[in-house]
């Protein structure tokens, strides 16, 4: 017994199939590359340094109010103390608001290769010099953030989340000393107050 030829039919069936097999590919293969164009442009989008972004919004709000007072006096403290003042608003309304006042300090350790190292203060980048060091791989909260195979040399800085404490480890084979600069960000409270003589 030999097989039977297929019939007509069933390779126009075949063919049809294949057809609509393309065209779903083609349309997969689009919404995903639009999908991927939208997600990179969110990403690039995104605000890295929102601090600088509402400093500007603030200094915006405080110079739309002067050209109405052009003349008048004011004072702006925070916690008391003045930061800007023009005139003396003896008898002028005061507005106290509590704010967020944050202060940035660069601060370096040195650590042994082979060994952890947690940062006290949360930070959004840090700087490694490997001069004094042979490390091939840095981990950060158990994620690789530098590697490579010969070694890393010279100083390399790093973006990291400010949201988390940071634990920094090195590979096993890791020997020497590591420095580490980080620039935390620590924040009050304090009261802002601006006094305007109208």
């Amino acid at each position: 017994m030999s097989p039977e030829p297929r019939s007509g039919q069933g390779r126009r069936r075949a063919q049809a199939n294949l057809a609509a097999l393309v065209a779903a590919l083609v349309v997969l293969s689009a919404t995903v590359g639009v999908t991927l164009a939208l997600a990179d442009g969110a990403l690039a989008a995104a605000d890295r340094q929102p601090g600088d972004r509402r400093g500007a919004a603030t200094a915006e709000r405080l110079v739309e109010v002067a050209p109405p007072l052009a003349g008048a006096s004011f004072r702006v403290r925070v916690d008391g103390e003045p930061v800007v003042e023009r005139g003396d608003p003896v008898d002028g309304v005061t507005l106290r608001r509590i704010v967020l006042v944050a202060a940035t300090e660069e601060r370096t350790r040195r650590t042994d290769a082979g060994e952890r190292l947690t940062l006290p203060r949360r930070t959004d980048r840090i700087r490694l010099d490997f001069r004094n060091a042979s490390v091939e791989t840095v981990r950060a909260n158990g994620r690789v953030v530098l590697h490579r195979p010969g070694g890393l040399r010279g100083e390399e800085t790093v973006a990291v989340s400010r949201i988390e404490t940071l634990t920094l480890a090195f590979d096993a084979n890791a020997t020497g000393t590591v420095t580490v600069t980080s620039v935390p960000e620590r924040t009050r409270k304090a009261t802002l107050e601006v006094t305007v003589d109208a």
